[in-house]
């Protein structure tokens, strides 16, 4: 992505707004290189002075020089045939990125109370990831259980505890059954984590806390749309480390 190299030189001086901006832009260049500043402010729900305090952030004099720049870049990588293998360096570089600012106190203690651990991917592949987790999970002792469709979240609501904890897996939090599902949890005051590509999405709102994890799709050579799972599995590889390193020192009891 072509803002990809700035964000991540900037990083720490960004907050999740202007990671908010970031992917639209992202996702939205070439209607971005012809917008004005009041637009895009409308278009990312923010304000004019919120977009040209990411600009500065990201290194520019203001909102002109960055529409130079994007159209400057966006001409350089046309010309360029695309390096996948580099992108897909760079994303799972984003991934730890992003992953350094979750609370992984705040996880590992939620795994920890849980009798139980209700894990729900809205498609094939989220479901792959949630079985994957199911093994990964496993491993710290505790009943993991797998999710596959809203008629198991409405059984299983009947018996779970108020400490049992709830992951929802999706890649645009968007999916056409999360709003039955994200009701559902509220309703009974359910404890759930989103697990979700970068982006403002209806999921990651409703969610009593959010992972971001970079998820970029990009087209085979026969133009079939790709898009990669590996980042979601690291996120939880990762707290496993995070909740061995835990008990190990006695913090989890």
């Amino acid at each position: 992505m072509i803002l990809d190299q700035r964000v991540n030189t900037h990083f720490n001086a960004l907050n999740e707004n202007d990671l908010h901006i970031a992917h639209f832009i992202n996702t939205h260049l070439e209607a971005c290189k012809s917008m004005k500043i009041q637009e895009l402010a409308r278009q990312t729900h923010t304000s004019n002075a919120s977009i040209h305090r990411f600009t500065r952030k990201l290194g520019f004099d203001g909102f002109s020089d960055f529409k130079s720049y994007l159209k400057f870049e966006s001409a350089h990588q046309h010309e360029q045939s695309t390096d996948l293998i580099e992108s897909f360096k760079q994303e799972i570089e984003n991934t730890f990125n992003y992953l350094d600012r979750v609370d992984y106190d705040l996880v590992t203690d939620k795994i920890h109370e849980a009798e139980t651990v209700y894990l729900y991917g809205t498609g094939l592949a989220q479901m792959n990831v949630a079985e994957e987790a199911q093994r990964i999970l496993l491993t710290m002792h505790k009943n993991i259980i797998v999710l596959h469709d809203v008629h198991e979240l409405k059984m299983v609501l009947n018996k779970a505890t108020d400490q049992d904890l709830f992951f929802v897996i999706s890649l645009s939090g968007e999916s056409p059954q999360l709003p039955e599902i994200t009701n559902l949890l509220q309703l009974r005051q359910k404890y759930f984590m989103s697990i979700t590509t970068l982006k403002d999405n209806t999921l990651a709102q409703k969610a009593d806390y959010n992972i971001y994890v970079s998820s970029n799709t990009f087209y085979l050579n026969d133009g079939t749309d790709y898009s990669s799972f590996i980042n979601y599995h690291i996120f939880f590889e990762t707290v496993l480390r995070h909740y061995n390193r835990r008990i190990e020192n006695g913090e989890l009891q």
